[in-house]
């Protein structure tokens, strides 16, 4: 009987050792995913947070392990805790889920494709243009060497007006488009090649931009920062029905681009209820991560019915294409 005893309180004591190994690995795990969630609610985006607010839906869903370690060892307030913090990152997310069915005839299809430094395949994406039926294409990291193998592949031949700015490394864009443009410009004060064109639709003019801020640093990141707030206020300013298209940089969960919506402007996987659609990074070993390219949309008479990812070879992005179908 002693043995019994001695062997059952042996036990006892390495379920408890073990339980607050568990607890206190739950609870740095629950601090290390609660600050960057904290930061995204306060907008805090100094230093490292820029980056890691990017992944708060991803975090959101990392929550389920403190909480469930905390529920399994019996560690309420702990436990509660973790499901607060993930209940905001659920709420943050629920809108990309909810919005109602929108159907109806494609009236605007619209793309945005990083051609990561002018590497990408330019066969693929004059494909999927075409396949797609895309009538504005906006690129971005458009070199001179890739501006002419999409020439080759027929991108002028299947989208005939074009505003071009083509550069080494990853500061050149172009907008293609399968409808007249008109005051085509290449606007001043950003770091990357900015375009804003009228584009001349069956149902109107529409006001375009083609944008591609830089991504933040790793500790500082003011060309960033700059370059959102000169969008803000261009975005601002703009007249009448936009579209704004390109690889944005920003997710949802950053500031400047809650800011940017509350001028007005949609996303279009928010408003097709698409749900989560991360783009980045494409190619290296895992899947995309973050939703950092966007089309959005303010005062047009379509709403976004669709929105899908594609992959092309030698793009660490994924393109997106979204459709429009009238209100």
């Amino acid at each position: 009987m002693g043995d019994i005893a001695s062997s059952g309180a042996e036990s006892r004591h390495e379920h408890g050792f073990l339980a607050r190994i568990a607890w206190w690995l739950a609870l740095l795990v629950l601090i290390a995913l609660a600050v960057p969630m904290l930061a995204r609610l306060i907008g805090f985006e100094s230093g490292v947070f820029a980056a890691l607010v990017a992944f708060v839906p991803l975090f959101t869903v990392a929550l389920l392990v403190p909480a469930a370690v905390f529920l399994v060892i019996r560690s309420w307030w702990p436990a509660v805790a973790s499901l607060a913090v993930m209940a905001l990152g659920v709420i943050w997310l629920v809108p990309l889920f909810t919005a109602a069915d929108a159907e109806g005839e494609t009236a605007l299809t619209v793309a945005a494709v990083n051609v990561k430094f002018g590497q990408a395949d330019a066969d693929q994406v004059v494909a999927l243009a075409r396949d797609s039926q895309v009538d504005l294409l906006v690129i971005t990291e458009l070199t001179p060497d890739s501006e002419r193998a999409l020439h080759t592949a027929g991108l002028d031949d299947l989208l005939p007006h074009s505003e071009v700015h083509a550069l080494d490394g990853p500061r050149g864009t172009g907008l293609w488009s399968r409808y007249p443009l008109e005051s085509a410009a290449l606007l001043d004060q950003f770091v990357s090649a900015t375009i804003e064109a009228r584009v001349v639709t069956p149902e109107g003019t529409i006001t375009a931009f083609a944008v591609h801020p830089p991504a933040p640093g790793p500790r500082s990141h003011p060309r960033w920062a700059a370059d959102l707030e000169r969008l803000h206020a261009v975005l601002e300013e703009a007249a009448g029905p936009v579209v704004v298209i390109g690889d944005f940089n920003t997710t949802r969960d950053h500031r400047a681009f809650r800011d940017i919506e509350a001028l007005g402007y949609m996303d279009a996987a928010d408003e097709a209820g698409a749900g989560f659609q991360p783009t980045f990074p494409q190619g290296r070993g895992s899947p995309p991560l973050v939703a950092i390219d966007h089309a959005l949309t303010r005062d047009t008479p379509w709403i976004a019915t669709g929105f899908e990812r594609h992959v092309i070879e030698r793009s660490d992005h994924q393109v997106i294409v979204v459709t429009y179908a009238d209100r």
